[in-house]
């Protein structure tokens, strides 16, 4: 199955939801011709003549479709328009960490790995992508952190937590290292006291890893009490 199928949020935030949809039609279409060989390797794509009368669309809603299309690897985008790449390249690309965790967090997103079951081997998915075991494993670590999946020893394997159902798809598609950071001395309340959340995260009241509980704060909107004391659903 395909992991990344559509524009990412912040990618189309500035058009309008009809324009928006023009971008999606024209990133797909462009996708599936790219990667069907019908748009070869060295074509470029030239943003103001080709594509924009090609698919009757303003460059605004062009470019949406080319930064997609660039963050999958599948072109190079420059002043002169967009360059599709060649396979090797492509391949090279989707083999990134970047690229594993965002297409790793589509699918949690689509309900490929439903909360509550366990991914499919995790060799099975690293060859998927072309990785070794120990690389995916590294690459989906900032999963791991926020508590999307969390490892079982019994069974064995990766399970998803049921905390992706209470996250909104454009908040897990959103990688964490891209989001705005919570200042160190920013001080969170509960119990009648006061800390900041490294501190929290050493109490013994906090049930979850500091990603966890920033993720929740940051990404979900969790009342602080809430977000500290309530454990990863599995």
């Amino acid at each position: 199955m395909d992991a990344v199928r559509e524009l990412l949020d912040d990618e189309i935030h500035f058009l309008s939801p009809k324009r928006a949809g023009q971008a999606h039609r024209v990133y797909r279409g462009l996708r599936e011709a790219i990667t069907a060989g019908i748009i070869p390797p060295g074509t470029l794509l030239d943003s103001s003549r080709d594509l924009e009368s090609g698919y009757k669309a303003d460059r605004h809603v062009v470019a949406a479709a080319l930064r997609g299309l660039a963050r999958e690897g599948l072109v190079h985008v420059h002043h002169l328009g967009a360059r599709v790449v060649d396979v090797p390249m492509q391949a090279a690309l989707k083999q990134t960490p970047e690229f594993v965790e965002r297409a790793m967090r589509q699918r949690l997103a689509d309900g490929v790995y439903e909360p509550g079951t366990f991914l499919p081997r995790t060799s099975t998915i690293a060859r998927e992508f072309g990785l070794a075991t120990p690389a995916f494993r590294s690459a989906i670590q900032p999963l791991v952190h926020v508590g999307y999946l969390i490892g079982s020893v019994s069974p064995r394997g990766t399970l998803v937590t049921h905390d992706v159902a209470e996250v909104q798809p454009e908040e897990l598609l959103t990688p964490a290292a891209s989001r705005s950071p919570i200042p160190h001395t920013r001080q969170y309340a509960a119990f009648g006291e006061s800390k900041t959340l490294s501190d929290w995260t050493g109490d013994d009241r906090c049930a979850v890893a500091y990603g966890v509980l920033r993720r929740r704060l940051v990404e979900s909107g969790w009342d602080f009490q809430r977000a500290l004391t309530r454990p990863l659903l599995l």
